[in-house]
């Protein structure tokens, strides 16, 4: 009796296993499954306007990004010994930053990429130039990426145009990021817009954007990343800008913006991109406008 007792329950066993399997691939496809821990991110950023503070440093969070620890500081500054805005991407085993290059009083006609395997040693890659004539002031670079196109949108103002920056999109030209197409513009988002940044939700593309005028991020959205944009609204109060968002593992969006006024980065959350949680601060020391990835 206790044999056959026995048998029966590895049986059972056995069953609800094999009935997990089926559940976790129906249909041929593996569904999704909760995430087993916080999402550990990296957050690449600079620390100032002096000069000590224009160069690269690399943060860890393992909370879901409420809270960092530096992890690498890098003292990469690039060729002209400035770094600010850095843009973080990885692909494969490779990280790249973009990076606007000269500090905000002085003119730039380009922004840069680097190119990292480890997060601590990094070398210039590519300046690319702005294409745009009688250009001033080439600022916040933010990688997008859509399948295996990488692009760059690019905060670009001129000289000869008083109504300030507006976002330009970049495309890679190869796989190491070394060559560059020249600017298109995003369409319908216009002038005395800066810190651009963009993800993609099934049909729609979302830019979070620092209104130049009033002080507020701004999201706006559509179907087409160089055309057809349409405003949806501000976000909390001004004074904010260089807002980044990275996925976390329970599927949520967590917003970064850098509150310039005094210091420091906020953050929020979303389910969908267009209802955010308040923005509460962020424990990253020093950190300045920056992104955050899964590490």
């Amino acid at each position: 009796m206790k044999l056959w007792k026995a048998r029966t329950t590895t049986r059972l066993r056995l069953l609800v296993a094999m009935a997990g399997a089926v559940a976790l691939t129906l249909g041929g496809l593996a569904l999704p499954q909760p995430a087993s821990g916080a999402t550990t991110l990296i957050y690449t950023t600079f620390k100032g306007d002096g000069a000590a503070d224009q160069e690269l440093w690399v943060y860890q969070s393992t909370n879901g990004g409420t809270s960092y620890s530096v992890l690498h500081d890098t003292n990469f500054r690039g060729p002209t010994g400035v770094l600010r805005d850095p843009s973080i991407l990885k692909r494969g085993s490779t990280y790249y930053v973009a990076y606007t290059w000269q500090s905000w009083t002085t003119n730039s006609t380009y922004f840069a990429v680097a190119r990292s395997t480890d997060l601590r040693n990094w070398t210039n890659i590519a300046t690319v130039p702005s294409g745009i004539a009688s250009t001033r002031n080439v600022w916040a670079p933010e990688f997008y990426v859509e399948g295996s196109t990488v692009r760059v949108i690019v905060s670009v103002r001129q000289t000869t145009n008083s109504s300030g920056f507006r976002p330009y999109v970049y495309t890679a030209q190869n796989a190491d990021l070394t060559s560059w197409s020249g600017p298109q513009q995003m369409g319908g988002l216009g002038y005395n817009y800066i810190d651009t940044y963009v993800v993609k939700s099934g049909n729609t593309y979302h830019a979070f954007t620092k209104n130049e005028s009033t002080k507020y991020i701004e999201r706006w959205t559509s179907n087409s990343l160089t055309g057809g944009w349409a405003r949806q609204g501000t976000l909390w109060s001004s004074g904010y800008e260089g807002p980044s968002l990275v996925r976390l593992d329970n599927g949520q969006y967590r917003i970064y913006v850098d509150k310039y006024t005094n210091g420091g980065i906020w953050t929020a959350t979303s389910a969908n991109l267009s209802s955010w949680t308040g923005l509460s601060s962020v424990g990253c020391s020093g950190c300045r406008h920056g992104t955050a990835i899964p590490r």
